[in-house]
């Protein structure tokens, strides 16, 4: 039997309106969405990762580390690993220790009921070095932190996407995903981006490389999902 693992992109406090630093437009619709997809009842996945943005102050993403550049310019920086790139600079956000930082209470609560099934992967922790995907961090409590290494021992081959932003962590995500040689899907109702244009560009993208997306014209996700997974 073909095990798929439901990966849920950082959906924290700063990412969420309407009083995240960094909040995604219209991105409190996915709660409900990744609620039914945690409904016991309905679906009985073998893996459920949370990823969670969880940066110390002052991180190399964050606008107040680059004065007096502000946030959503950008700057060519150079990182721990010695590569140089331009860097979007970042408000503050999903700070350790913080409420920003934290999982939205509503989706924390219902992957406690899935117990081990559970593993949160932490990104963005080492101050100098940006993280995108969920595949970039480290699992906290687990006997091996390497995401991909921890999926194929639990014999996984696909995975579902959700979460925030679509045109950033969660394409990205999607994209290691893909590279790492997982059937890769993100299910459209679950995710939002920056905006209506980026977030059809990283479909698109996605789509190009071999990635599926579930639900994007407004179709039955469920049944969709139900028939891939």
């Amino acid at each position: 039997m073909i095990k798929t693992a439901l990966i849920i992109v950082d959906v924290q406090y700063d990412f969420l309106p309407p009083d995240g630093s960094l909040a995604v437009p219209d991105g409190q619709a996915v709660l409900p969405v990744i609620q039914d997809l945690l409904d016991k009842t309905k679906w009985d996945w073998p893996v459920i990762i949370a990823s969670q943005d969880y940066h110390p102050s002052g991180h190399i993403s964050f606008a107040s580390s680059h004065p007096p550049n502000e946030a959503f310019s950008k700057k060519t920086i150079r990182d721990a690993r010695g590569k140089e790139y331009e860097q979007t600079l970042w408000p503050d956000h999903c700070v350790q220790g913080t409420k920003g930082a934290e999982i939205d209470s509503s989706v924390r609560g219902a992957l406690e009921l899935w117990g081990g099934t559970v593993k949160v992967v932490r990104k963005g922790t080492h101050l100098r070095l940006e993280a995108y995907s969920a595949f970039e961090g480290y699992i906290t409590e687990a006997t091996t932190t390497e995401l991909v290494r921890y999926l194929r021992s639990m014999e996984v081959e696909k995975v579902a996407i959700v979460g925030l932003a679509t045109d950033f962590c969660v394409l990205q995500t999607a994209l290691s995903a893909l590279s790492a040689s997982f059937e890769t899907t993100i299910i459209a109702p679950a995710v939002r981006g920056i905006s209506e244009a980026d977030t059809n560009e990283a479909f698109d993208k996605l789509k190009s490389l071999g990635g599926k997306i579930i639900g994007r014209q407004g179709t039955s996700w469920e049944q969709e999902l139900r028939a891939w997974a």
